[in-house]
């Protein structure tokens, strides 16, 4: 029996219009009156997607910043963070020297990371995405690219978080096993899920490193994608 649906947030729940269409949230809503928990996983702040939670509670955990910082929603606290290490920082700025880093704590972007904690790192690409990972050979991080608003960029985690860790912690705290799990997925830091959920679906619009990975694609989300996976559910 399904116990949890996630998704993608940017390129899969919402639209070209950062909006999510009234009849996905009716769907979400008839899934969690079911008991099936729905989860947003994000390479952004949880803060941003709990704007949409605002006026209709549709949101029960928010996987943040690629795996290393998980909210639970509906006790309003954190259920899991995992930092960079300050080792990792050093050797991240020594590398990058010459391009523009942006460091990101727990609900703030930065250009230095000083004394914060940091759990994502991310630097723009300008066709430059070999020498990127050349530089990064030596780093003990995940890495994904993010493209959001016409702009790539290379991201940085540490290497005990991502969306999939994510997800297992949340499954870990509810006893239930990953078989249980039905994901949505749309972005490159979301191929852990892909590789590792048996129910892992993939947005038409998803990249070729996703489709790579598995054949089932729903719709783009200017099309109702996820709501499309989820008037499947029974």
């Amino acid at each position: 029996m399904l116990k949890m649906v996630s998704s993608s947030f940017y390129n899969t729940l919402i639209d070209n219009e950062e909006a999510i269409p009234k009849t996905t949230m009716l769907e979400i809503d008839r899934i969690r009156k079911k008991n099936i928990l729905f989860t947003i996983n994000t390479n952004r702040h949880y803060q941003e997607v709990l704007d949409y939670n605002k006026s209709y509670n549709f949101i029960d955990y928010i996987i943040s910043l690629n795996g290393s910082y998980i909210y639970d929603v509906n006790n309003e606290k954190c259920l899991f963070k995992k930092k960079l290490s300050t080792v990792n920082l050093k050797k991240i700025k020594e590398l990058y020297n010459d391009k523009e880093i942006l460091y990101y704590t727990e609900d703030s972007v930065l250009k230095d990371f000083d004394n914060n904690e940091i759990y994502k790192v991310e630097i723009k690409i300008n066709n430059d995405l070999d020498d990127l990972l050349k530089r990064a050979n030596k780093l003990k991080v995940n890495m994904s690219t993010l493209r959001i608003n016409n702009e790539e960029f290379l991201e940085m985690t540490s290497n005990n978080a991502s969306m999939f860790t994510g997800l297992d912690k949340i499954s870990l705290k509810n006893n239930f096993d990953l078989k249980k799990i039905l994901s949505i997925c749309g972005n490159d830091s979301d191929l852990p899920i892909v590789k590792n959920i048996e129910k892992a679906f993939i947005v038409k619009n998803a990249s070729n490193l996703l489709k790579k990975e598995t054949k089932r694609v729903t719709f783009s989300n200017n099309e109702k994608g996820v709501e499309r996976v989820l008037k499947k559910i029974k």
